[in-house]
């Protein structure tokens, strides 16, 4: 058991590692300390199974089992109160590990540090499905093609999700815009709801559409990084 779950830690946490030295590469001039990187990092991984705990017990409260079929109705409410907590989760971590951080000075800390606790919260994940795979089915092959859809799907949607309401508080640092903050919030959850929505209820038929929203994710982020790293102006959590 021991062995199985180290190859599943080491199979698990490869793709976020990969999305990980991506997204801090886009840092590069001025990068962020390695202490508050890795301190980001295991706060997503330890958020992740407290999370998992409150979305159970709201199922619970409504008395939804999301492993029957559930009408479309009720899955987009469902789904849609997921993407919430896990978004506001996130969001709210960072925010109180980064309160009075002297390094958390530029308008690109704000999407540089939420994806790096994002992408701590999918490790767990990944970690989780590859150790279940392993022991349900036992075969190598399998298992590292699903870990290779999840770094394209789930693992890239963590960090989309998360770094556009970065992108957002960032701008709300900048300007003392609250405004701001409420729209990156509510794009961000919806981003997460969308793919939800599409990889559960439509399964294989998604395929198009999932890969055009996390594209056009992908290019507001590209963008949104070069847009911040525009900003001079120093910024303060606390705004």
């Amino acid at each position: 058991m021991a062995l199985t779950f180290i190859l599943a830690s080491l199979i698990g946490i490869l793709p976020i590692a990969l999305w990980l030295i991506f997204f801090l590469w886009q840092d590069i001039k001025k990068p962020e300390p390695l202490r508050w990187i890795t301190v980001l990092f295991l706060l997503g991984m330890i958020i992740t199974p407290f999370v998992w705990l409150i979305e159970n017990h709201l199922l619970e409260l409504f008395q939804i089992n999301v492993r029957q079929a559930l009408p479309f109705v009720v899955s987009i409410f469902i789904y849609l109160l997921v993407a919430g907590i896990e978004e506001l989760a996130k969001f709210l971590t960072t925010v109180f590990a980064l309160k009075n951080n002297e390094h958390f000075d530029e308008a690109i800390d704000a999407m540089i540090y939420l994806i790096v606790l994002a992408l701590g919260f999918g490790t767990v994940e990944n970690i989780l499905v590859t150790y279940q795979e392993i022991v349900n089915y036992g075969q190598f092959i399998p298992t590292l093609q699903i870990i290779s859809l999840r770094f394209i799907g789930a693992n890239l949607l963590h960090a989309l999700s998360s770094g556009i309401i970065g992108f957002f508080w960032a701008l709300k640092l900048v300007t003392g815009k609250k405004r701001y903050l409420g729209v990156g919030l509510t794009l961000g959850i919806l981003l997460h709801w969308m793919f939800n929505i599409a990889i559960i209820n439509l399964g294989g038929d998604a395929v198009f559409l999932i890969s055009l929203i996390l594209f056009l994710a992908c290019v507001f982020i590209l963008w949104a990084f070069d847009f911040l790293k525009q900003i001079q102006k120093p910024i303060k959590i606390n705004k």
